[in-house]
């Protein structure tokens, strides 16, 4: 695959407990697009994911450039979109429509 034309990178700091994201204009207009179609899709009801892999995984939609050396370059993300009942079904919500205990409170 040809290499994007925007940057538009995720990484992880050593530990992976924190994400950064690094983007230019067109690199944030492309996340924008994708986010914005997975939302139309989630308001009409229907559950949506999409995919932004490196050039390395068989994609072009997310670079391999960090400023930081010891980042841990992110190659695939996956965006989903749930609607209420596939939020249910995946535990993110319960019943009664609240969010479950946050799992770093156990």
């Amino acid at each position: 695959m040809s290499k994007p034309n925007h940057i538009l990178s995720f990484a992880t700091d050593k530990e992976g407990d924190q994400v950064f994201i690094h983007a230019d204009v067109p690199g944030l207009d492309h996340l924008i697009r994708s986010l914005s179609h997975i939302r139309q899709k989630v308001i009409a009801g229907i559950c949506e994911h999409d995919h932004m892999m490196t050039d390395a995984w068989g994609g072009n939609e997310l670079t391999e450039t960090v400023p930081d050396a010891d980042a841990h370059i992110i190659q695939h993300v996956k965006i989903y979109g749930w609607t209420p009942e596939w939020l249910q079904k995946h535990g993110f919500r319960s019943e009664s429509g609240t969010p479950p205990n946050d799992a770093s409170e156990n």
